[in-house]
């Protein structure tokens, strides 16, 4: 494969080489490579497209839910974001049961007794060697996610799905899938899962990063669940994406334990068909208290 320099690339597409840079470091320009200072690009790379294209996608009238912050404050005070996550029971058990939730809802079940089992090295006989891969792979990502407090850009989400695919799908895993959100927009219009996931990017870097970190956790998660920009595991990548950035602000990932299922589905209906996310907030909001309670009752 031919490779091309910013400098090129900038030339080629008629934009400068300051915004390369930046769309690189954003994830926007396929295939793009940093090498010490510098960014290589492939040669055959389409142009990324205009933010000024993609605002018509965006999504509209959404009304964000309220958060109690000083609750939550205090209950990030008493158990902080932070690598020794890793070696705590209470985590490893959140991310059990919500992978065991959210595994169900993509059509795999596993039991609690076998996860168990699988999570601690064993093998069991009767549960496919995916059903091993994806929940083994689930509990690495979380664990890497833990200890990072980078802003998520659309390459780093996509190199997250490969490596919950790892073993599985070691070849296609990063490539979105053909088609069109699974859930309309608002307005109507339902363009390509690609257009689709760089204008929820592009509104998460002008103003959702910037929101309450259960905010935007919300509205990444409500978007990814909208779209389900991969075919398979979508519920369980959302999950991800949606712990993703409430670790980045200093806060554990919801307990969705079985059973809230109805619930969980019923607000997010709201959000999607009426752009009112107050029910969806505050469900994630009381599991991200579950998982409080989990961790202090350790």
């Amino acid at each position: 494969m031919k490779y091309i320099d910013v400098r090129e690339a900038a030339a080629k597409w008629g934009i400068s080489d300051r915004r390369i840079r930046i769309l690189c470091q954003e994830g926007r320009i396929d295939g793009a490579i940093k090498l010490g200072w510098s960014w290589t690009i492939p040669a055959d790379t389409p142009k990324p497209r205009d933010g000024r294209v993609l605002r018509r996608f965006k999504t509209l009238d959404i009304r964000p839910g309220t958060v109690d912050v000083d609750e939550l404050n205090r209950l990030m005070e008493k158990v902080p974001v932070s690598r020794d996550l890793l070696e705590s029971s209470g985590f490893r058990n959140i991310i059990r049961e919500s992978a065991e939730t959210l595994l169900a809802a993509d059509g795999t079940v596993i039991d609690d007794k076998d996860a168990k089992a699988i999570l601690s090295g064993r093998v069991v006989p009767y549960i496919p060697l995916e059903s091993h891969l994806i929940l083994i792979n689930t509990r690495s990502v979380m664990f890497s996610l833990a200890g990072n407090r980078e802003k998520w850009s659309e390459k780093d989400a996509r190199e997250m799905y490969s490596r919950l695919m790892q073993g599985i799908d070691d070849i296609y895993s990063c490539a979105y899938r053909k088609g069109v959100a699974v859930y309309p927009s608002r307005s109507g219009e339902n363009a390509s899962v690609a257009v689709q996931m760089e204008t929820m990017f592009l509104q998460y870097e002008n103003s959702w990063r910037n929101f309450q970190g259960i905010t935007s956790a919300v509205l990444l998660y409500a978007s990814v669940l909208r779209i389900q920009p991969y075919a398979e595991y979508p519920a369980l990548y959302a999950y991800l994406m949606l712990s993703g950035e409430l670790l980045r602000n200093g806060i554990l990932p919801p307990l969705l334990d079985k059973g809230s299922e109805d619930e969980a589905k019923a607000a997010f209906s709201l959000a999607v068909k009426r752009g009112n996310y107050e029910d969806f907030t505050h469900f994630i909001e009381r599991k991200i208290h579950d998982s409080y309670k989990v961790m202090q009752n350790v």
